[in-house]
């Protein structure tokens, strides 16, 4: 059951005034057009959602960031914040509600070809949930953040960063132009980014890591296990990461324009170089991958 809530130079003195005339004229239309900007007011549409067990929140936007937040509560409540629109016409907003299962759809048009004057526009997704429940976020042009979900999160955004904050489960997070920084995660971790920086740090038991230009750092803390193959790869960018001094695994590092260090224990297997190490970790295990086109990589313990 849902509530909503909508909330040229010329001696000529004639022709002279006439510039003068025309500079005044283009003033007072900047200025009605800031002013006009400055006073656009934002609307919302806010809809409530009771669930009674683990719940599965979807929520989908091709303009607009998104923010999620959670609590020991037994509903998923969603605001939509937006200005420069007009609901079912330039934009859809659309609700579902299946048992524990919620969606919200929050599309944009651009609009009448016949509007005039600058087109100021926002919006933004607001979502308060449960804890437990699982995560599915969808943006074409927005960041993303979210924080404490028990459960599995599945976050995409065409541009735009994503930052998350505590998460038990599989996580997947992809952007195709934009950082991404997580804290707090638990389980197995995939996350890929076009071209921006990757900062992970969490208990691990899979964890892939790809960005096609930018840094990643990665910190495993005590308990990861290498229960699948770990693969991090940056296109162009440095790795730094750090690992529990007892995990097994069999690694194989290697930059194409960098070096290599280590400050942990590793039985070297073959030959070696200051660019390219294969060996064993703790008796060996599954791969442990690391590579990076252009920039170094330096593996120490957590």
């Amino acid at each position: 059951m849902s509530r909503t809530m909508i909330r040229k130079a010329s001696s000529s003195l004639p022709q002279a005034r006439t510039r003068q005339s025309r500079w005044m004229v283009g003033l007072a239309a900047g200025l009605l057009a800031l002013g006009c900007a400055a006073t656009v007011r934002a609307d919302e549409v806010a809809k409530t959602f009771a669930v009674s067990g683990h719940a599965r929140v979807n929520i989908e936007t091709d303009d607009g960031a998104v923010r999620v937040s959670t609590g020991d509560i037994k509903q998923v409540e969603v605001r939509v914040v937006y200005s420069g629109y007009k609901v079912d016409r330039d934009l859809r907003i659309s609700t579902e509600q299946d048992g524990d299962s919620v969606s919200m759809v929050a599309k944009t048009s651009g609009g009448s070809f016949w509007n005039w004057g600058p087109r100021h526009t926002s919006l933004r997704v607001e979502v308060h949930m449960p804890k437990d429940a699982d995560l599915t976020v969808r943006s074409g042009d927005g960041s993303v953040e979210a924080e404490s979900i028990n459960g599995n999160v599945d976050v995409k955004t065409g541009d735009g960063s994503i930052t998350v904050q505590g998460v038990k489960g599989s996580a997947r997070f992809h952007s195709g132009d934009g950082h991404i920084e997580a804290r707090g995660l638990d389980g197995i971790v995939d996350a890929s980014s076009g071209d921006g920086h990757i900062d992970l740090e969490g208990r691990f038991d899979g964890l892939t890591i790809r960005t096609g230009d930018g840094s990643v750092t990665a910190r495993a803390g005590q308990g990861s296990k290498v229960a699948s193959a770990w693969t991090i790869h940056t296109g162009d960018g440095s790795v730094d990461m750090e690992v529990p001094g007892d995990l097994k695994a069999n690694l194989d590092a290697s930059t194409h324009d960098g070096h290599i260090s280590l400050g942990l224990q590793v039985t070297v297997e073959g030959t070696f170089s200051s660019s390219r190490i294969h060996g064993t970790m703790n008796g060996g295990g599954q791969s442990l991958t690391i590579s990076t086109g252009d920039g170094s990589i330096h593996l120490s313990k957590t």
